[in-house]
């Protein structure tokens, strides 16, 4: 079936804010805290695009110590014939010591680079799985819930830490895909889950300014036109939590940087 689009006021019911009840149950605890930092200065002081006359690049990787911790497996009590007799919830994408999905960014630019042109982003119910898992976006752009499954999904985005309901996209057949224009208004964390399919989790870092990156399968990332300085740099994972270091941003160098995380918890 072709992908069509539904108009968001009719498929998206938009909360303002939470009621007790609803906020009660979707404040459960979830691996990581949540992604505060992300909402800098900057956000309240506003991004601003300059003339860069010099910058450099920051390059490196996120990895942990130990072993891997296991992920959950699910057995799914409804949709199976799509959703599988059983699956496992990833949430730890590695390559040896090496962690993909990792969310990093710069810490203190307040003027800098163009943003990104690209200002749509997509997440998709596929296999009772938001794909992708984690991803990252910039303010003000556009989040495109979409379904490749034949069942019925209730998805609820919700502002990680404070429990505040952003939406909840009704999507009730392969092919949907509606608009959240809500979600990505403030930086924050969201948290995205399924009513009918509780083990289906997501999450979209949305930043006020355009230095941060998603680790890739190796667990590397590059944040490039970067003005000279010395910054702090963060990563948060879903299970790992937060780790910063600092690097040291020369004209025209390449800065590395490694960010590694403890051995967690079994």
């Amino acid at each position: 079936m072709p992908i069509r689009n539904v108009a968001a006021p009719a498929a998206i019911i938009v909360v303002a804010a939470s009621t007790a009840a609803a906020s009660a149950a979707w404040r459960r605890p979830v691996h990581a805290p949540p992604l505060r930092v992300v909402r800098s200065a900057r956000s309240d002081t506003g991004y601003r695009v300059v003339p860069l006359s010099a910058v450099g690049r920051i390059a490196g990787a996120v990895e942990f110590a130990g072993p891997a911790p296991s992920d959950s497996v699910t057995h799914p009590a409804v949709d199976g014939d799509v959703c599988g007799a059983s699956l496992v919830d990833v949430s730890i994408v590695h390559a040896g010591p090496r962690l993909a999905d990792a969310i990093v960014w710069v810490n203190g630019i307040t003027a800098g680079k163009h943003l990104p042109v690209a200002r749509r982003f997509d997440v998709i119910a596929h296999g009772c799985r938001f794909i992708p898992r984690v991803q990252a976006a910039i303010v003000g752009g556009t989040l495109d819930v979409r379904s490749a499954d034949r069942v019925v999904h209730h998805t609820r985005l919700t502002r990680a830490g404070s429990g505040q309901m952003v939406a909840i996209i009704p999507e009730t057949e392969a092919g949907e895909v509606v608009p959240v224009h809500p979600a990505l208004a403030v930086p924050g964390l969201l948290e995205l889950r399924c009513d009918r399919h509780p083990w289906m989790h997501g999450w979209v870092a949305v930043f006020a300014d355009p230095y941060y990156a998603v680790t890739d399968p190796m667990g590397a990332f590059v944040v490039d036109s970067v003005p000279p300085g010395r910054y702090a740099v963060t990563a948060w994972h879903e299970r790992f939590g937060t780790r910063t270091d600092s690097v040291t941003v020369s004209a025209g160098q390449i800065a590395t940087v490694t960010l590694r995380y403890p051995a967690a918890a079994p």
